[in-house]
């Protein structure tokens, strides 16, 4: 989809004290101080083999209904992401509402926030065996870098298509615990790639379960491993 631009976009402002921002009920994002610093890091994500995952929020007051809100935050990170230029292959987007902090009607905000994971720390490759791991907590999102990742290591030689493939999701068990079902329905989606690559489902079996390891995003994954 392409998107429609004002003629003065972005606008950017000397005296604004955040990188990026935004006014009431606009998508259309405000350059500040600190914007180079921020190109420079997003610029870096293929260096330094990141996923980069984006939130876009809104305030519940700034449109009539929950979809034009959702609308308004996605279209305000696209905006962001097509001025960063950022490779979208690396890209989570999450959406959620914020609170009202100070006189926002009248002040220009933030409402996009990043966060930068190591793709080595959501993918663990063996011979026999792989992890990945979902970065947001109660989601099925992960980047297409490393979904692409994963259908190379299981269509390598070594890889028998007649062999049993065992495909065990987790969730959190730590801390804010997740549902048991988004463990299975983790599993699911990994295996409903491999069926599209044309793995039979027969020889594909699920399970699921929870996991408490200390570091939260190990318990968010998915173990793929042959029989």
């Amino acid at each position: 989809m392409h998107l429609v631009q004002e003629t003065s976009w972005p606008e950017y402002s000397e005296t604004l004290a955040y990188p990026l921002a935004f006014t009431w009920t606009s998508d259309v994002p405000l350059i500040g101080s600190g914007i180079e610093v921020l190109k420079k890091e997003v610029e870096q994500l293929d260096e330094k083999n990141e996923v980069l995952v984006v939130h876009g929020f809104y305030f519940r007051d700034e449109k009539e209904d929950l979809d034009q809100l959702q609308q308004l935050a996605l279209s305000r990170i696209d905006h962001v992401l097509e001025y960063l230029n950022i490779d979208r292959q690396r890209i989570i987007k999450v959406i959620g509402d914020q609170p009202v902090n100070g006189d926002v009607r009248s002040n220009p905000f933030e409402a996009i926030r990043f966060e930068r994971y190591q793709t080595s720390s959501l993918l663990n490759a063996g011979l026999d065996t792989f992890e990945i791991c979902f970065p947001i907590k109660d989601s099925l999102v992960i980047p297409i870098i490393l979904t692409d990742q994963f259908l190379e290591w299981m269509g390598r030689p070594s890889k028998q298509k007649d062999a049993i493939i065992h495909i065990t999701g987790t969730a959190d068990g730590g801390g804010i615990v997740e549902s048991s079902e988004i463990a299975l329905e983790r599993a699911l989606y990994i295996e409903t790639l491999l069926l599209n690559e044309g793995w039979e489902k027969e020889q594909i079996q699920i399970s699921s379960g929870q996991r408490n390891h200390p570091l939260a995003l190990r318990n968010r994954c998915v173990v793929v491993f042959f029989e």
